[in-house]
């Protein structure tokens, strides 16, 4: 008799303890996990930070984190499944009464684009592991991950070495902005650039003198075709990647120049931006360049002829995976109209050729590099 006490006491107490797990379990307890970043350069470490208070006297013995997110953040130190494009992470705890506990984790933002802690589900157990509870945390961490410029002048060697004259475009008349001191007048001098106090002082009229000026900017092109008869997606992603690195680099290159620099691409949707310089524009580029997909739209040929007479800067910069006759065909006429040109083509092994333009080739064919990155 008294052992079917014992027995059902006992049942008792399994009964009750997994009633209050599963009511109490995900009462008061609050979960966060969220990226140390907001945003980021391709290789940069990052941190996975997890952050759980259980605010009640039930401890939790048994408590799994599953966190959903992009298989480009690597977190080598977490147990990690990767399917696709998504990196599926568990973590486990042991949460006493009111014991708060703050678990980093060290990783890596491998590839530029938009990441995020998509999901985080919670799961518990009882005391003895019978019975498995679930919830949903709030989520929604969010990385933006630039492009790693590359190294214009170590990553490019140029085809050919251009030799003679060269045009370029130049304003031959005054810039009524710019004044360099006085003089004067002189007949046909125009009558408001009489400057009246110079003339009062040295009692015989005075004009302004104006110096000529010239206005720079340029235009950064980038093909989103690997190839010349290529669909929509790109047949050699790698080399696209590095194309967007190379336009990071040329987004930089011209903010330390303080040049005026626009930005087109031949995506599905295409790009096409403003003339404008500084920090927060740059910042705004690269953010463009961290969301472009890794498909083309319009074909490059028919994309070019479009846009011929709307770019109107004094220099241009091609970014390219490969060379044909109308990309060629495209960097003369512009040269001829006085427009500084230069191809930065990524294929190594492209016939560049051209004695006449400015075309550039990657020197990792010969390292035995693929977008900066050393191969075994």
């Amino acid at each position: 008799m008294e052992l079917l006490v014992l027995l059902l006491l006992l049942l008792a107490a399994l009964w009750l303890q997994g009633l209050l797990y599963r009511r109490f379990s995900f009462r008061r307890l609050d979960y966060s996990c969220t990226l140390s970043k907001r945003e980021a350069v391709e290789g940069d470490p990052i941190e996975l930070r997890e952050v759980i208070a259980n605010r009640k006297l039930l401890p939790l013995p048994w408590l799994k984190s599953e966190i959903t997110t992009s298989r480009w953040l690597e977190f080598s130190q977490l147990q990690s499944v990767v399917t696709g494009e998504t990196r599926f992470i568990s973590s486990f705890f042991l949460v006493r009464s009111y014991q708060k506990i703050t678990r980093t984790w060290q990783g890596r933002c491998l590839k530029r684009g938009v990441f995020s802690v998509e999901k985080s589900v919670l799961v518990a157990s009882d005391l003895l592991g019978g019975a498995a509870l679930s919830s949903v945390a709030p989520a929604g961490s969010q990385v933006v991950v630039f492009p790693r410029p590359l190294d214009l002048e170590n990553d490019f060697r140029p085809a050919s070495r251009r030799t003679g004259e060269t045009c370029v475009r130049r304003n031959l008349l005054p810039d009524p902005f710019f004044i360099s001191g006085m003089r004067e007048y002189q007949p046909g001098d125009p009558m408001n650039h009489i400057h009246w106090p110079a003339t009062a002082r040295e009692g015989k009229i005075m004009v302004y003198e104006n110096d000529s000026s010239t206005s720079q900017s340029r235009t950064i092109l980038l093909n989103m075709q690997t190839r010349e008869f290529a669909n929509s997606g790109a047949v050699h992603a790698d080399m696209l990647e590095n194309a967007i690195r190379a336009c990071a680099a040329l987004f930089q290159e011209t903010l330390e120049e303080g040049t005026p620099l626009r930005f087109l691409a031949n995506t599905p949707e295409p790009v096409s931006t403003e003339e404008f310089w500084g920090e927060e524009h740059l910042h705004g580029l690269l953010e463009l360049l961290a969301l472009l997909p890794l498909k083309s739209g319009e074909h490059f040929p028919f994309y070019l002829n479009a846009l011929y007479d709307d770019i109107r800067s004094t220099d241009i910069a091609l970014v390219t995976c490969y060379l044909d006759e109308p990309i060629l065909q495209f960097a003369r006429d512009k040269q001829d109209a006085g427009v500084h040109v230069r191809l930065y083509v990524l294929d190594p092994g492209a016939d560049a050729a051209q004695e006449d333009l400015d075309i550039y080739l990657p020197r990792w064919k010969a390292r035995g590099r693929e977008g900066g990155d050393e191969q075994s």
